[in-house]
């Protein structure tokens, strides 16, 4: 029987920042279509290559379907971020610095600070030559108090927006002891935007103070369940750990896979700092993506 020979497809990288694992496909003209379902083949981890989500690169040109005009753009390159069940998301932070590891390690931007399109517009990372990478991320805005109920005890949170809706309550109960099999109960009425009874889907974050002063995170989001932590939940509690504090600065979140850090000032963008890793490259079967 012959070997099976790959017709050359796209290329594509993968890497990791933060604790998360991310595909990333550096499609410079747009040639690339990926539907959910190619998303999900694609980051299925025993199907597929495996991923917490995909980023779809593309020059900015390209994504707009505009020519480029004379002189130098502030932004070069577009974003595309699906999570592993193959959503758009509009954002995620260590994915960013994924993107800025790329592009820094590729030739194709210098090492420092640069300027990437994501649908939440246009985000400045700062990339070191040492993988370390500062993503600017949306300025987390305190709602108001309210409360998630899990495993038969009521817990105080903090209610935040960045864009997406956020509950995160500190804990003294060890989150290992938590049980995130079942949605918990919350308060969500903080977060209704109006009259009426509907409110947005809502983030609902646990997390423990360590003592030094350093935060471990679970996360679970409706219609999901339990997820890892991403850029904007990790932004979330250190905004809801530093708002009950009352002090302003940097906060460490904790994964089982990583960790990054989480700088706030008053009026100023979430700054999220991690390292960014690439670890694999290779060329997809134009076969194979096209059959998902």
């Amino acid at each position: 029987m012959p070997p099976h020979r790959v017709e050359p497809g796209p290329r594509y990288l993968k890497g990791y920042c933060g604790g998360n694992g991310f595909l990333l496909l550096p499609d410079p003209e747009r040639s690339v279509t990926l539907s959910e379902d190619a998303v999900r083949g694609l980051c299925d981890p025993h199907t597929g290559l495996g991923g917490d989500a995909l980023l779809h690169l593309v020059r900015h040109d390209r994504r707009t379907g505009r020519p480029a005009t004379g002189g130098r753009r502030r932004v070069e390159w577009f974003t595309d971020c699906h999570a592993a069940d193959g959503y758009p998301l509009p954002l995620w932070g260590p994915g960013l610095g994924v993107v800025a590891r790329y592009l820094t390690a590729a030739g194709l931007a210098r090492p420092g600070q640069m300027w990437i399109g994501t649908h939440t517009g246009d985000r400045r990372v700062l990339a070191r030559e040492d993988g370390n990478v500062t993503t600017e991320m949306p300025a987390p805005r305190i709602l108001g108090g309210s409360w998630a109920a899990l495993d038969g005890r009521t817990h105080p949170g903090v209610a935040l927006s960045l864009g997406p809706s956020h509950l995160v309550c500190v804990v003294d109960v060890p989150l290992a002891c938590l049980d995130l099999g079942s949605a918990p109960e919350a308060d969500l009425t903080v977060f209704a935007g109006g009259p009426g009874p509907l409110t947005p889907d809502v983030t609902v974050s646990f997390a423990n103070v360590l003592t030094d002063g350093s935060v471990r995170l679970r996360v679970h989001r409706p219609g999901i369940g339990e997820t890892r932590p991403c850029g904007t939940t990790a932004c979330a509690a250190a905004a809801a750990v530093q708002h009950l504090t009352g002090q302003r600065g940097t906060t460490v979140v904790r994964t089982p896979r990583g960790q990054v850090s989480v700088t706030l000032a008053a009026g100023a963008p979430a700054l999220l700092a991690g390292t960014a890793t690439l670890v694999a490259e290779g060329v997809l079967d134009a076969r194979w993506l096209a059959a998902l």
